[in-house]
């Protein structure tokens, strides 16, 4: 895939779901999630289960920032405290975001982090692999790594499902890192009412010395 077809592709997500997203009337909806508030809290909190400091924290594709919300008392219950970050495609849902959060409106940003350059480091920042096509993933987790992380930061990397997925023999999130080279530090899973997994999150640390050496070319 050439620039220009990359280009393209970043658009046609953006149209896609700033398209859903904006439809939805509750603010889960506007997150892209389909379903109660309870399914979201059991398929949106393993998230917060692998947070293990105070800090900065970026969501990467934050949409509305009803996530990072949640993810403010659910992290505040372990006595943790986060600073709240947000990074989205769309314009329209970054607005709602700080109308969601406007203590910390300064804290959202309009981009995309393929090749977004972050103001500061964060402590956590939290991605998905589906945010760039499959031949980029590998690049995408590097950069991030690399220039989003404060040393021994936390990448969080999602993986959600859908209910029709529930039993696809694909490799989760934490095996596809692993066959990418990188080492996994610990994994959260959540399970729909049913007792089916849909959400497994895996959490990657930053390699020492990782801002020195890495070169994005």
């Amino acid at each position: 895939m050439d620039a220009s077809s990359l280009s393209e592709w970043f658009e046609d997500l953006k149209r896609v779901l700033e398209s859903a997203y904006l439809e939805a009337s509750d603010p889960w909806g506007q997150s892209g999630f389909s379903g109660s508030l309870e399914r979201w809290t059991r398929l949106r909190k393993p998230v917060a289960d692998l947070v293990d400091r105070s800090g900065s924290f970026l969501d990467i594709g934050c949409a509305n920032g009803f996530l990072l919300e949640c993810l403010l008392h659910w992290t505040s219950a372990k006595g943790l405290e986060l600073s709240p970050y947000g990074l989205d495609l769309s314009e329209p849902l970054v607005e709602l975001a700080r109308k969601r959060l406007p203590t910390f409106r300064d804290h959202f940003f309009v981009g995309n982090a393929w090749d977004w350059e972050p103001p500061c480091r964060f402590d956590s920042v939290r991605l998905e692999l589906c945010y760039v096509p499959p031949e980029y993933r590998q690049r995408f987790v590097d950069r991030t790594l690399h220039t989003f992380l404060k040393p021994d930061g936390s990448l969080l990397v999602a993986e959600y499902r859908s209910s029709r997925d529930a039993h696809a023999d694909t490799p989760w999130v934490d095996e596809e890192l692993r066959t990418m080279g990188y080492t996994v530090f610990g994994a959260a899973s959540g399970f729909d009412l049913d007792g089916r997994e849909l959400t497994r999150v895996a959490r990657l640390r930053q390699p020492p010395g990782a801002t020195e050496s890495y070169d994005e070319r």
